[in-house]
């Protein structure tokens, strides 16, 4: 039997605004178990768009999306049972709450049975290492347990794949390090990732493929080897070099 993937989007389209204004321009990908993609492209690309319709925040105009055997176009709800989604921030706990107290509600919201709560939120502390401080308030958390806890919540619902966006964004060195290897467990363990970040060493230490869009539309889909040989560039080339030789944007090295 052939193996499915247990994300699929077919032929994305989403047209916004009363002009009709083309976003998301027939972009498909897969996802498969353990498997990390990372999601990369400028600003005003077409990423967030894509984002909030693999997510069910956005209902495409037209198009295919598969989350787990689920049709996710007809059946958001269902779908939603099988994805986790980070924004990360600051923001988004009860500040005067403990880490546990916080998760308990969320895991209430996202529909985990009572039966599983206690058990599902005491398993995503442990995933992102923060059983110790699990009685302590959100608020004496440092950015980066924040972060850790909103990887924490998206896990509650134990999801199938997990929609990370730019996890580690404003975090310093260390604190990155530790989101990044993280990430890498969760895949370990058979979580499905779909990362979006402005970070290119962090893409080219995280992805198992790439899937970079430019203008609403796909403009490369593969791994980092078969960027380089698209962008005829020799095999220590680093994802920025191949990257802006895709987008055609001269760096300052070559610039010289």
């Amino acid at each position: 039997m052939a193996f499915q993937p247990i994300f699929s989007a077919h032929n994305l389209v989403r047209d916004l605004g009363p002009k009709n204004f083309r976003a998301v321009n027939h972009v498909s990908f897969e996802i498969n178990a353990g498997q990390i993609l990372c999601f990369l492209g400028p600003n005003g690309a077409g990423k967030t768009t894509t984002i909030n319709m693999c997510s069910t925040l956005l209902a495409p105009t037209s198009g295919d999306i598969q989350v787990a055997g689920v049709d996710a176009v007809a059946q958001p709800r269902a779908a939603r049972q099988h994805i986790g989604l980070v924004l990360g921030g600051d923001r988004g706990f009860y500040s005067r709450a403990t880490a546990r107290d916080n998760l308990l509600f969320f895991a209430d919201v996202l529909g985990v049975p009572r039966k599983f709560r206690k058990e599902r939120v005491e398993d995503a502390l442990e995933a992102v290492a923060l059983t110790e401080r699990a009685d302590s308030k959100v608020q004496d958390f440092s950015r980066g347990m924040k972060q850790r806890l909103h990887i924490a919540r998206g896990l509650l619902n134990d999801p199938a794949l997990l929609f990370l966006d730019e996890p580690t964004n404003g975090l310093d060195p260390e604190l990155a390090l530790e989101v990044r290897k993280l990430v890498k467990s969760l895949a370990q363990l058979g979580t499905g990732i779909l990362l979006t970040t402005h970070y290119l060493a962090e893409a080219q230490a995280l992805a198992d493929d790439l899937l970079i869009i430019n203008e609403g539309k796909t403009a490369f889909h593969g791994t980092l080897q078969d960027l380089r040989a698209h962008s005829s560039l020799a095999d220590h080339a680093t994802l920025e070099d191949a990257y802006f030789a895709l987008l055609g944007v001269e760096t300052e090295q070559e610039g010289k």
